[in-house]
């Protein structure tokens, strides 16, 4: 009778742990960061070209099941993308009618983004599973500083945007996949597409012969990110 009780006990503390293993999980990732349309546009008579170049993030996320497959999810990102200077000094220069030396100075695109939604989990087998998610939240972007400096044989100047941070309503699609490496342990593969719009107020442009404006714009950003990380299963 005690060796009954015992196998019980054991058998109903696996169970327990096996529900709760598969409740959901948090999750570190990181991986490239590919700009799409207008954000990786190279055209400097566009707006809202943002010269940027593929880039990283950073993924801390949460999901949680309330029921078999689907569940909330949340999702803190940073995302870092450099610009493409030479790119810039090119479409100058193009732009030029007189021949000028033109070479750019610029920071990277950088981006923080709160997420919150749904996700769903479906099982493929006893310890893989693809992954979904939609979500919305807001996204904290900071405009690179840019300064470009001009010289020919009569002299040189430069002409010099500022940096400053706009922030939007932004949403992400994702798909994915999970495997259980362990009791506690998955590994996570995922991609998304995310998008933003941010306006960017009061932007200051200064040059070397004392002028000054400001302008406000705003800039579309969408991305390809893909993620690789590793999650402790809840």
């Amino acid at each position: 009778m005690k060796n009954l009780l015992s196998l019980i006990l054991i058998l109903l503390l696996n169970t327990i742990e096996l529900n709760a293993q598969d409740k959901g999980y948090i999750a570190v990732s990181l991986g490239p960061s590919i700009p799409l349309g207008d954000f990786a546009s190279k055209d400097i008579d566009k707006e809202s070209a943002g010269f940027a170049k593929t880039g990283a993030i950073f993924d801390i996320s949460f999901g949680y099941k309330l029921g078999k497959n689907f569940g909330i999810s949340a999702l803190l990102r940073g995302q870092a993308n450099k610009t493409d200077a030479q790119a810039m000094a090119n479409e100058m220069t193009s732009k030029i009618p007189f021949e000028m030396n033109v070479r750019v100075e610029s920071q990277a695109w950088s981006l923080g983004a709160l997420m919150v939604g749904g996700y769903g989990s479906f099982p493929v087998e006893k310890k893989f599973s693809v992954e979904s998610r939609l979500m919305i939240g807001f996204v904290s972007a900071t405009l690179p500083k840019v300064t470009f400096d001009l010289s020919d044989a009569d002299g040189s100047g430069w002409v010099k945007r500022s940096s400053t941070t706009g922030t939007s309503f932004a949403y992400l699609i994702g798909a994915g996949i999970k495997y259980d490496a362990g009791k506690r342990v998955s590994v996570l593969a995922n991609i998304d597409y995310m998008g933003a719009n941010p306006e960017f107020s009061d932007v200051e442009v200064t040059n070397s012969i004392g002028d000054y404006s400001k302008d406000t714009f705003s800039q579309t950003f969408g991305s390809i990110n893909i993620g690789f990380g590793v999650g402790y299963r809840l």
